[in-house]
């Protein structure tokens, strides 16, 4: 009869919990960011649109092993991607904290006593024990829920930025390595001009200030090669970095001027780019946490229930100790509420205005995704047609070397003129190699803003697993 009225108690709890769902903070809803139907910047080169983004491995678009080995080295080891994915197994580990406080919890009860009365004995049993705020539990669930969620876009949101770092380390380290040949050439060149202009000089077919002019054409130049060089090594190291290895040597692929930079564009909807992004899933359910935490601070004006139980043997004699004696069973039920509790006020307050940064913080991030992408598209029609330019001009650099080599032979042209136009040539080279890194960069950009290849072999569950065999010491799982 008395389990009977305390299970009674508990419905009445419940049902009393689903009625006061609307009283328990906002319900979620969705902000509205009016998503545009198309961008307002098109791409040329983005005539196709891809289905799968997140999932798509589009580095291996430029047919370059090497950078592809770099990028399944740095997604399995990388150090910033482990450190996501240990917040994602602490915001689970609260995740199941909530959800088994709906479990009740029991203690074990072993006792001697000695009475004047009833004599020696003892007593064993369960003690179990239960309270609960159902209110405070649904809301409670709900923000944990949505705090892991928050944590695994978090951690897509890092794989994304590291996929991003070693492809672009990579163009950046093969374009300093190519433009150090470009420079050292232009060197050459000019310090061939330099020696004929010094013998003019010296015969007096030129003024001193002539000569100066080569002189500082010349050490300009050769300032260059020390900056390339430096670039060089810092681009070397910071790819060390992203794969969790110590300075050194990277191997390389790919010749800088093979890279493919024609047709890996996509072209993608608004819409699929907040399905894509990780940053804009990570700013949507922080606001759906902040959401619940209205309803768990609210949820402190309603009671919570407290189910204590004890149930077990005794025996009163020490010759009975292992006699089973008379078994015993009782419970005790009480439901509290604060009267005066003004703080609560302020925890919803604090609460609401939460949830006030994450509405806005998610609008900005939504504004973000669209603008970067719009301007991205925009960088990569628009680079795109400078480098073709580029390349045009560089060609007829070409021509007119061909050309003055003939001069040369013929006697018409001499030696100083046939070799500025090598000089002309060299510098539209340059030109050419600034602009196609500009170009690819531009790529790696856009790839990062549409939320390309993040969701691509997720490695990082499998090497915190093996972490945790490791080092079961230190963890509480």
């Amino acid at each position: 009869m008395r389990i009977n009225k305390l299970a009674n108690l508990v419905a009445l709890a419940v049902v009393a919990a689903l009625g006061g769902c609307s009283i328990l903070g906002p319900s979620y809803e969705k902000p509205n960011t009016n998503d545009p139907e198309k961008w307002v910047s098109r791409d040329v080169l983005a005539p196709t649109e891809s289905a799968n983004l997140p999932a798509m491995a589009w580095w291996k678009s430029f047919n370059d092993p090497v950078l592809d080995n770099l990028m399944e080295s740095a997604l399995r080891n990388n150090n910033n991607i482990q450190a996501a994915v240990g917040n994602v197994i602490a915001a689970k580990g609260y995740l199941q904290q909530i959800q088994a406080a709906w479990i009740p919890t029991g203690s074990a009860q072993v006792g001697y006593q000695t009475r004047a009365v009833y004599g020696e004995g003892y007593n064993a049993g369960l003690l179990p024990s239960y309270t609960l705020n159902i209110f405070q539990m649904i809301r409670s669930t709900q923000y944990a829920e949505a705090s892991y969620e928050a944590q695994v876009a978090a951690k897509d949101a890092m794989r994304l930025s590291i996929i991003s770092q070693v492809v672009g380390g990579y163009f950046t380290l093969r374009g300093n390595d190519y433009l150090l040949v470009l420079q050292k050439q232009l060197v050459k060149d000019l310090g061939e001009i330099l020696e004929l202009t010094k013998q003019q000089y010296k015969d007096g077919y030129i003024s001193l200030y002539q000569l100066q002019q080569y002189i500082e054409q010349y050490n300009q130049a050769l300032a260059q090669i020390p900056i390339i060089e430096k670039n060089i090594v810092a681009s070397r190291n910071t790819l060390k970095v992203l794969l969790n290895e110590n300075p050194g040597e990277v191997e390389r692929g790919l010749e800088f001027m093979k890279f493919n930079s024609y047709g890996v564009i996509p072209a993608n909807m608004p819409s699929t780019v907040l399905r894509n992004r990780p940053d804009v899933q990570q700013a949507e359910q922080q606001l759906v946490a902040a959401n619940a935490n209205i309803g768990v601070a609210t949820s402190q004006f309603f009671p919570s229930i407290s189910l204590n139980g004890n149930a077990g043997a005794a025996s009163n004699a020490l010759n009975n100790l292992f006699t089973p004696g008379n078994e015993f069973w009782n419970y005790t039920s009480t439901a509290t509420m604060p009267i005066l509790n003004f703080s609560i006020y302020g925890q919803i307050d604090q609460a609401k205005g939460q949830y006030y940064y994450a509405y806005y913080n998610y609008l900005q991030t939504v504004r973000n995704a669209f603008a970067s992408v719009d301007s991205d598209l925009a960088a990569h029609d628009q680079v795109t047609r400078s480098f073709d330019t580029q390349i045009k001009y560089y060609d007829s650099t070409v021509v007119a070397y061909k050309l003055a080599q003939g001069s040369f032979k013929d006697g018409l042209y001499s030696l100083p003129t046939l070799l500025q136009n090598a000089v002309t040539m060299d510098n539209a080279a340059i030109a050419v190699a600034n602009s196609k890194q500009t170009q690819l960069n531009t790529i790696v950009q856009l790839y990062q803003d549409l939320g390309g290849g993040y969701a691509y072999k997720n490695y990082s569950y499998e090497s915190a697993n093996r972490f945790g065999d490791q080092h079961d010491a230190h963890f509480i799982w």
